[in-house]
C-alpha cells in the first residue's frame, strides 16, 4: 500500500508539471506570440471570426475558419498537429472555444492571442486590412478640442460588447447633454495604438482635449453619467 501511494504521488507530480507546462505554452504575452510567429516560415494562424471581420482586418498569414462545419473540419485536418497553432478573435471568447476544440483534436501547441486582435492592434502589431483613410492623431485632437467635454466610444461594428454598450453610452450622453463620437477601432489601427486602446468596447471622456476618464468592457450607464457630471463640475468650478 505504501509503495502504491508513492507511485500515485509521483504520478500526480508529473501531471501537475505537465499541466503547468501546458498553461505556460498557452498564456504567452502579445510580444511573445509575435516573436514565436516570426520564428516560423509558415505559421498556422486561425481567425475565429467571421469572413466579413477577416476581410476588414486580420493577421498576416492567417486564414478564417469556414462557417460550414464540414469545410472547417477539412481546414483543420490540413494543419500539422505537431506544429504550433495560433488562434484569435476580437477578444478571447470565440478563440477560447476554438482552442479547446483544437486541443481535443490532438494539437500539441495551441496559443490564444491574449486580448485578441483588439489587443494586437492596440499594441501596434502589424495587420493586413482594407485600405481606408484613417483618422490621424492630429485630426483626433482637433476633434476632441472643439468640445469642452466629449465622450469617445471606441469599438467595432462586429464586436458584440460594443453593440451592447453603444445604446448605453448614447443614453448617458443624452442624459448629460455631452457630445458623443464613435470611432471604429479596426479602421483606425494607428490611432488605436497611439491612444493605447487594447480592449473594446472602450469609453473615454475628454475635457478640453485631455483624457479625464476611461473604461473598457461592459458596465452600467451610471458610471458614464457620474464621470461626465464630475467633468462638468470641474468645468464649472474652473470658471
Amino acid at each position: 500500500m505504501k509503495k502504491l501511494n508513492i507511485i500515485l504521488a509521483v504520478a500526480l507530480v508529473v501531471m501537475s508539471i505537465r499541466a503547468i507546462g501546458q498553461q505556460s505554452q498557452t498564456k504567452l504575452s502579445v510580444d511573445a506570440i509575435e516573436a514565436k510567429i516570426n520564428q516560423l516560415k509558415q505559421p498556422q494562424i486561425i481567425d475565429a471570426r467571421s469572413a466579413a471581420e477577416f476581410e476588414q482586418i486580420h493577421l498576416k498569414n492567417a486564414f478564417v475558419l469556414s462557417q460550414d462545419s464540414a469545410k472547417a473540419a477539412t481546414q483543420i485536418n490540413s494543419l500539422d498537429r505537431q506544429k504550433p497553432v495560433f488562434v484569435y478573435a476580437i477578444g478571447n471568447a470565440r478563440s477560447a472555444i476554438l482552442a479547446k476544440r483544437l486541443r481535443t483534436l490532438g494539437f500539441n501547441e495551441v496559443y490564444e492571442l491574449p486580448g485578441g486582435i483588439a489587443n494586437w492592434v492596440g499594441s501596434g502589431k502589424p495587420v493586413e486590412k482594407l485600405a481606408k483613410k484613417e483618422l490621424d492623431l492630429s485630426a483626433f485632437h482637433d476633434l476632441i478640442g472643439k468640445e469642452k467635454l466629449v465622450l469617445i466610444d471606441f469599438g467595432s461594428k462586429y464586436c458584440p460588447g460594443c453593440i451592447k454598450m453603444a445604446p448605453v453610452a448614447d443614453s448617458a450622453a443624452t442624459e448629460t447633454g455631452v457630445k458623443i463620437v464613435r470611432i471604429e477601432v479596426f479602421d483606425n489601427t494607428k490611432l488605436a495604438h497611439q491612444l493605447q486602446i487594447n480592449a473594446i468596447p472602450n469609453i473615454a471622456l475628454y475635457k478640453d482635449g485631455a483624457l479625464i476618464w476611461q473604461k473598457d468592457g461592459i458596465f452600467p450607464k451610471g458610471e458614464i453619467v457620474n464621470a461626465v457630471k464630475t467633468g462638468q463640475a470641474l468645468s464649472a468650478n474652473a470658471k
